[in-house]
This record gives C-alpha cells, structure tokens and sequence, in this order.
C-alpha cells in the first residue's frame, strides 16, 4: 500500500502542485498509513507538511487544518514528545 500512496502523492505534487489542498489530503494519507505501520519518524514531518499546508492553503479554523492539528498531536504524544503536543 505505501508504494501506491507514494505515487498517488507524486502525481497529485506533479499535476496540481505541492500547495493545493488535494495533494495535502495525499500527503495526510501517507503520514497515516506510515503511522499505522510504525514509522513514527516518518510520519512526522509529513503531517507536520500536511498542516502547514492546510493552514497557509485553508485557514487555522477549516475542518481539515485542525484534524491535522489533531493527526499531529495524536502522533507526538504516540513519541513521547508530549511538549510538542
């Protein structure tokens, strides 16, 4: 599976550009899967991007940015890293 949202990720970068919400809905996809199997280190900065992304594409209050808000700090508390969340 991470193969194929790997290349999901890269087409949506490629075709609508590395800003546009639905690439960052991609970019989400892949940071859960990557969490889901583990790869916490992974996950991080990708749904640390997925956030950003939101925030500066959506606005702080839209639906998506905060459940990225929510994804993050599930994920930091999940490292340990309970300063951060």
């Amino acid at each position: 599976a991470e193969l194929l949202y790997r290349r999901a990720l890269e087409g949506y970068e490629e075709q609508l550009g590395v800003s546009h919400p639905d690439t960052l809905i991609s970019v989400n996809n892949l940071a859960m899967l990557l969490k889901t199997q583990g790869k916490l280190d992974e996950a991080e900065p990708l749904y640390r991007r997925a956030l950003a992304g939101r925030e500066e594409q959506l606005g702080a209050s839209h639906t998506d940015t905060l459940n990225s808000v929510n994804s993050l700090a599930i994920l930091l508390e999940e490292q340990g890293k309970l300063g951060e969340a």
